[in-house]
C-alpha cells in the first residue's frame, strides 16, 4: 500500500513539473480543447450513432463541416468530386499544417455502448476503429490552432481535411490526385488506440500492376523468358 501511494505521489509530482514546463501556447491550446469539450463529445456521439459507411457519411460530414464553419474556418464541401469530403482552413501563408480527420463506419459491426460484444442492431454498421472520435478530435485540434492564431501567438495556415471512406475505397487517393496536399508542409494525424504514443512516418505508396506474357507461357519469376512454348 505504501509503495502504491509513493508511486502515485511521484506521478503527481511529475505531472506538476510537466505542467510548469509547458509553454503558454500549449496551455492555451489545452484551454481551447477544454472550452469545446462538451460540444466535441456530442459530435463524436452523434457520428457514432449515425454509423455511416464509406461515401455515405452525409450527416457525419455535415455535422463536422457545420461546426468548423461555426468556429470561423472556411469550409469547402464536396472536394475531389466526393460529396462527403471537405476542407476547413484558416490563416494564410506558411507553414501550412494539415490535420487529417476520418469519420466513416464499418458494415456489420453494430455495437452497443458496453464492454461486451452486443450489437445495437444486428447486421448494421458500427464504429470499430473509433473514427467517430478521429474526425471530431482532429477538428477540435484545428479549431484550437485557429484560436491560437487569433490570439496572435502563431502565424501560418491550418487545414483540416475531412476524409471519408478510409475503411474501404481509400478516398485519400482521389483527394491526393485533386492536389489537396500540394501546398501542405506537414500533415498531422492520430488514431484511437489502447496506448498513447507519437510516431513519425513518411508516405507509403502502393503500386499494383499486371504482367502478361505472350508467345510462351510464364516460367519461373527469375527467368520468364525461358518458359516453354505455348504450342
Amino acid at each position: 500500500m505504501k509503495k502504491t501511494l509513493l508511486m502515485a505521489l511521484c506521478l503527481c509530482m511529475s505531472a506538476s513539473v510537466f505542467s510548469q514546463k509547458m509553454s503558454k501556447d500549449k496551455n492555451l491550446l489545452i484551454s481551447s480543447i477544454e472550452k469545446h469539450k462538451e460540444e466535441l463529445i456530442k459530435i463524436s456521439d452523434s457520428i457514432w450513432a449515425l454509423a455511416e459507411t464509406a461515401f455515405d457519411e452525409t450527416e457525419s460530414s455535415r455535422i463536422l463541416a457545420d461546426y468548423a464553419e461555426k468556429n470561423g474556418l472556411t469550409v469547402t464541401r464536396g472536394v475531389a468530386d466526393i460529396p462527403t469530403a471537405f476542407t476547413a482552413t484558416y490563416g494564410s501563408g506558411s507553414p501550412v499544417i494539415s490535420i487529417l480527420g476520418e469519420f466513416d463506419a464499418l458494415p456489420g459491426i453494430s455495437q452497443k455502448t458496453s464492454p461486451i460484444k452486443e450489437p445495437f442492431k444486428e447486421g448494421a454498421a458500427g464504429h470499430g476503429c473509433g473514427h467517430n472520435m478521429f474526425g471530431t478530435a482532429s477538428l477540435g485540434s484545428a479549431i484550437a490552432i485557429k484560436e491560437l492564431m487569433d490570439a496572435g501567438k502563431i502565424t501560418g495556415t491550418v487545414k483540416f481535411l475531412g476524409t471519408p471512406a478510409e475503411e474501404k475505397y481509400f478516398a485519400k487517393v482521389w483527394m491526393v490526385k485533386a492536389g489537396l496536399w500540394d501546398d501542405v508542409d506537414v500533415n498531422v494525424s492520430w488514431h484511437p488506440s489502447a496506448s498513447i504514443e507519437a510516431d513519425v512516418q513518411s508516405g507509403l505508396s502502393l503500386i499494383d500492376f499486371i504482367v502478361e506474357f505472350y508467345g510462351q507461357s510464364a516460367h519461373a519469376s527469375m527467368d520468364p523468358w525461358n518458359g516453354r512454348s505455348a504450342s
